[in-house]
């Protein structure tokens, strides 16, 4: 898995843990494990330093699970970031000389509540089916740039060829974002998929993020500096472990299946949204990018 990123990059010292080969071992072996789950689009979120979001409504059992299991199991982790302990997706941050004003931070509050009306935790062709993930060793940390890519699929998940089983990614792909697009979020779920919601408990704290930007002193953290687009864009090495959106990346024209379909569809017309009402602000990140991410490994 990662000994081809320390190939790759001798000199990058920070991810010597990940050298180790049972410690690779132990990572794939608990994904392949997994069963497929679901990621259900909850609200559309202005985060901590204006960077807009896409919230999940939680983990579901099946990640939650994982990701405990990674954290007992895998040696030689860094503490997980506060990022990766609430499940979303990065849509576009700041660019470099802007700061929100309270005015602003209200139109996009407004914005973020109106379109995310349309979101419904029954509607399958909203959800993100996540029976894949993916080790990025990255160039930046938006993940538009990424050296390389090791795919793995969950127990019944899609290997690098979409096809199912529990086979395992040749550590192999291109950078920018180009892992194999063939992986449509739409495939049919297979009988080993858990498809649960969060449990009371998931879904309560996510909300909690959320109802976060209701707070009267919200525009502090939401204006504070730091996350803009340099930050995702300039280089910056990493190594993490993400499901990356097969809907934003499938081909024009693709058959939709029965799920993520109407998602890219909701993204887009979120940042219409915000163009149309605050020109020039945003910074988008490229469709081909956009993930949630499980767990930062390195970085």
């Amino acid at each position: 898995m990662a000994a081809s990123v320390l190939q790759a990059r001798p000199d990058a010292g920070v991810f010597t843990s990940l050298a180790d080969q049972k410690s690779k071992a132990q990572l794939e072996y608990l994904i392949n494990q997994t069963s497929p789950s679901l990621l259900r689009p909850l609200a559309f979120f202005v985060s901590w330093n204006g960077v807009l979001t896409l919230a999940y409504s939680g983990f579901p059992p099946a990640l939650t699970a994982l990701k405990q299991s990674i954290n007992d199991t895998v040696s030689g982790l860094p503490a997980e970031y506060s990022g990766s302990k609430w499940p979303k997706t990065s849509l576009g941050a700041l660019h470099d000389k802007a700061r929100l004003t309270p005015q602003q931070l209200e139109t996009l509050n407004a914005i973020c509540k109106e379109e995310s009306a349309k979101f419904s935790q029954e509607a399958d062709d909203q959800a993100v089916y996540v029976d894949r993930l993916t080790v990025v060793f990255y160039e930046c940390r938006c993940l538009e740039r990424r050296i390389l890519e090791h795919l793995m699929p969950m127990c019944g998940g899609r290997g690098d060829d979409g096809s199912y089983g529990a086979g395992k990614g040749n550590g192999s792909g291109a950078g920018n974002g180009a892992a194999a697009a063939s992986s449509a979020s739409t495939a049919a779920p297979t009988a080993g998929a858990d498809l649960r919601q969060p449990d009371a408990a998931e879904r309560a704290r996510v909300a909690g993020v959320v109802a976060e930007a209701d707070a009267a002193d919200y525009w502090f953290l939401a204006s504070k500096d730091g996350s803009r687009e340099s930050h995702y864009r300039n280089s910056a090495l990493g190594v993490t472990l993400v499901h990356d959106l097969a809907a934003l990346r499938a081909p024009a024209g693709a058959a939709p299946g029965p799920y993520g379909g109407r998602l890219p569809e909701l993204i887009r017309a979120f940042r219409a949204r915000v163009e149309a009402e605050l020109p020039g602000l945003y910074r988008w990140f490229a469709d081909s990018s956009l993930h949630s991410t499980v767990r930062s490994l390195m970085g």
